[in-house]
């Protein structure tokens, strides 16, 4: 009988172990394997399913291609299917992986079942969620148990009531408003209802993956701040709360507080300067020289010299603001100045200043004044040939509509929209706060890393309160970052501004939009001033 010729390559399944071997004997003088041809066997021997490990294969054949003597390597093993079941911290949610098998032993429904008993689950189990798993074989952190939420109560709420009742102007029998009556001016009088208490509603409790009540969150009843000025709450509604006092209501958190408003016949050296929280009416005048500032709104019904004025509200002058002018450059640090969170409102205005944190309303006519607006100037009214801005600089973010621009003389006339100087600020800080709770994150993510590698330094409730951190500083980054985008889609819409101009356009006349800048070059007729296609054009 002629001798058995043994084989260069062989392989053998190690059954206790699950291992592959494979075995090349250079001596029998035929070519060492390649891996394509390793591959290709284990699929031929039932064992393409197997785990392979593609580095080893790899190592084998470059071995086998050097080898003097028999050359024996491990290049695949059989696994059985795994599992792993993760428990929320709260015990609401159960999540499964499901690996599944190479060559081995899937992982049964029984076992993943036994295991939730193990662990405590006995409500909330999704039956569904974990037929779908095993159906498809593997599954990567799947919920399959819930339990019944928590349904939070509504807390304490405040509501605004007196905000419904803002003064409106006066109008005539043909709907026509008068100028003299208008007035940004809130009041409220003695009895007036201000805000409604809403007591706080219980929620509803929930049952974690044990069965065990989850309790909602307690609610504190807040009730109206105590000791607010000019109001109380109502003697047969306690819930209710009513102005005690005539003044200028300004809302709190939880309450609202009646600023008292202070009546003068004229702001001059009798009375001196005035500085106070509340509301100020002015009968008269207000004298040069003197300065106002007030947390809320000014009325003047006479005019302004050359005096200060700054309100936390606004300013509404019936009569004008006639400021004085040193030399024909500049306008004097002593001329007068209105600044104001709100509106201005004036007759006229002649070498003044003034800065609106929303409008700047005039009703015939601007002479050398330096104005500036966050959201419009008109002089005049809108689309007529009245209103005249002469000289000086006016400065709006979305529009400036006046009757004409400048004068036969050819005097110097400034105006500028679509830029907004508040918001490029406001821009840059929330960037730099946003870079901050960045850093700030980067931190926390790096200490929660050392606290996981270090579980005894996160022990006694030290990670649970980093982890905490860490969701309070998402949550502020979330609302900064829509904020800024609300900002960003501001600047945007300010290159929109344009300026309306309903008589003529004068030589001597400068705008600007945006970065943009145009000249008249001889008298001509008004009309919309816009920046179209990167150009300013005059449209009619």
């Amino acid at each position: 009988m002629e001798p058995t010729t043994p084989q260069a390559l062989t392989f053998s399944l190690i059954e206790q172990t699950g291992e592959i071997e494979a075995r090349f004997d250079p001596a029998t003088g035929s070519l060492p394997p390649e891996p394509e041809a390793l591959l290709q066997a284990f699929s031929e021997r039932s064992w393409g399913d197997f785990e392979i490990d593609a580095a080893a294969v790899s190592a084998f054949a470059t071995s086998c291609r050097h080898a003097s003597q028999p050359v024996v390597s491990v290049l695949g093993r059989r696994r059985d299917g795994e599992f792993s079941l993760v428990l929320d911290q709260d015990m609401m949610t159960a999540r499964l992986t499901l690996i599944p098998p190479q060559g081995g032993q899937a992982v049964q429904l029984a076992t993943v079942t036994e295991a939730l008993r193990e662990r405590g689950v006995t409500c909330g189990v999704l039956p569904d969620a974990i037929a779908a798993a095993f159906a498809d074989g593997t599954c990567l952190s799947m919920v399959i148990a819930r339990g019944e939420p928590v349904i939070e109560g509504r807390p304490t709420r405040f509501e605004n009531l007196f905000d419904q009742r803002q003064n409106q102007n006066r109008a005539d029998e043909l709907g026509r408003k008068h100028y003299a009556d208008f007035s940004f001016l809130q009041l409220v009088d003695i009895g007036n209802p201000l805000m409604r208490r809403v007591p706080p509603a219980p929620g509803k409790a929930g049952t974690n993956l044990g069965g065990h009540a989850v309790l909602p969150k307690p609610l504190a009843d807040i009730p109206f701040r105590p000791g607010l000025q000019g109001a109380a709450p109502d003697d047969n509604d306690p819930n209710l709360l009513r102005a005690t006092s005539g003044g200028q209501p300004v809302l709190l958190p939880d309450g609202v507080m009646v600023n008292p408003l202070i009546e003068v016949k004229d702001v001059d050296y009798g009375t001196g300067s005035i500085e106070f929280d509340g509301s100020l009416r002015v009968a008269g005048d207000v004298k040069s020289g003197l300065r106002i500032k007030v947390s809320g709104d000014v009325i003047v019904n006479g005019a302004v010299e050359s005096a200060h004025i700054t309100a936390g509200g606004n300013i509404a002058v019936k009569g004008g603001v006639i400021g004085h002018q040193e030399t024909h450059a500049a306008l004097p640090e002593s001329t007068a100045t209105l600044i104001c969170a709100g509106n201005v409102q004036a007759m006229f205005m002649e070498n003044a200043r003034a800065e609106a944190g929303q409008s700047i309303l005039v009703e015939r006519g601007i002479h050398q004044c330096e104005l500036i607006a966050r959201d419009e100037i008109i002089i005049g009214k809108r689309g007529s040939k009245n209103g005249q801005i002469i000289g000086g600089k006016t400065q709006a973010t979305m529009l400036i509509s006046a009757g004409s621009l400048g004068n036969t003389a050819g005097v110097k006339t400034e105006l500028q929209v679509g830029v907004d100087p508040y918001l490029e600020n406001q821009i840059a800080e929330t960037e730099q706060q946003l870079k901050k709770k960045m850093e700030e994150i980067d931190n926390i993510l790096k200490l929660l890393t050392f606290l996981q590698q270090n579980p005894q330094k996160g022990a006694g409730g030290v990670l649970e309160k980093v982890e905490a951190t860490r969701q309070q500083l998402l949550a502020t980054t979330g609302q900064m970052t829509a904020e800024l985008q609300t900002l960003r889609d501001k600047r945007q819409l300010a290159d929109q501004g344009k300026i309306e101009v309903g008589g003529s356009i004068h030589y001597g006349v400068e705008i600007r939009i945006g970065h943009h800048s145009w000249q008249a070059s001889d008298d001509m007729a008004g009309g919309v001033v816009q920046l179209l296609e990167e150009h300013i054009r005059v449209s009619r």
